[in-house]
């Protein structure tokens, strides 16, 4: 801009003094103003700043590529749940749950640790899922809210839906369910011999199952006077003899040897299902 005044002003005076005309010196202020804008007023380009090669340039490699953030994994597939319960578990249920129900209510009506038993019967020794369990509380409702039920019945339906490799574990569990409210009634034992003796095991499963609840009635026997040899009616009979022998009425020790003759018995008579 100071370009323009200062040729615009020498251009006029020049005109004003060669010639003192007023057209003249516009012509010529206009000139040097045209001149001192191009001579004065415009500026050098400045040169490109000069930028410095990489270190990726300078070892002729290309500069690395910028990071993408990581994409998450996509979640695991999550095998479905099977949605029913096959058809074997399902006649094991149908078959078993009426069966442990009428061994619970034999003595009294059921109470919830006998569930807790049925239940854990399923659970643990079968291995049930959520869903075959949903299918047994459904049957243990029925059953409950059913009336009374034939045991012959139910126990020959049981036989057929129970494999011969499991009916041990049945057997067992039925002796947990009689077991876990005290010892065992007189009704529980009736019922609990009427349906093992249909399950058709063996001499030798039946006395170790019995042994494990039980025992083996080593002391009971040498209390009695007799080896596990005898037969029922051997066993009844010496206890007959020590209990005539040791009624509190005769003997001197207040009865205690009595009650030793009559818990020994007792035992043998679980032991042997008589």
């Amino acid at each position: 801009m100071l370009g323009k005044l200062l040729g615009a002003m020498i251009g006029a005076s020049l005109g004003m003094v060669l010639a003192w005309s007023p057209p003249l010196a516009a012509i010529l202020g206009a000139v040097g103003a045209l001149i001192g804008h191009f001579v004065v007023d415009r500026e050098p380009m400045a040169p490109k700043a000069f930028a410095p090669p990489s270190k990726e340039e300078l070892l002729g490699r290309a500069a690395p590529k910028k990071r993408e953030p990581r994409k998450a994994a996509p979640p695991a597939k999550v095998k479905p749940k099977p949605k029913k319960i096959s058809a074997d578990d399902l006649l094991l249920v149908d078959s078993l749950c009426p069966l442990f129900v009428e061994v619970a209510r034999a003595d009294a009506p059921p109470v919830q640790m006998e569930i807790r038993v049925i239940r854990e019967f399923f659970e643990q020794r079968l291995q049930f899922n959520e869903i075959a369990m949903e299918a047994v509380r459904d049957a243990l409702k029925d059953a409950i809210a059913a009336p009374e039920q034939d045991i012959e019945f139910l126990t020959t339906r049981a036989r057929t839906a129970v494999k011969p490799s499991i009916r041990v574990e049945v057997v067992r569990s039925l002796y947990d369910l009689g077991l876990v409210d005290g010892q065992l009634q007189r009704s529980e034992q009736d019922m609990l011999k009427r349906i093992v003796g249909q399950f058709n095991l063996s001499d030798e499963q039946l006395q170790q199952i019995t042994a494990e609840y039980f025992g083996k009635g080593d002391k009971e026997y040498e209390l009695l006077g007799i080896t596990k040899e005898a037969t029922d009616d051997e066993v009844k009979s010496a206890f007959r003899k020590l209990a005539a022998e040791h009624h509190p009425d005769r003997a001197k020790d207040d009865g205690k040897r009595f009650r030793e003759v009559k818990d020994a018995y007792e035992a043998l008579k679980k032991l042997r299902g008589f």
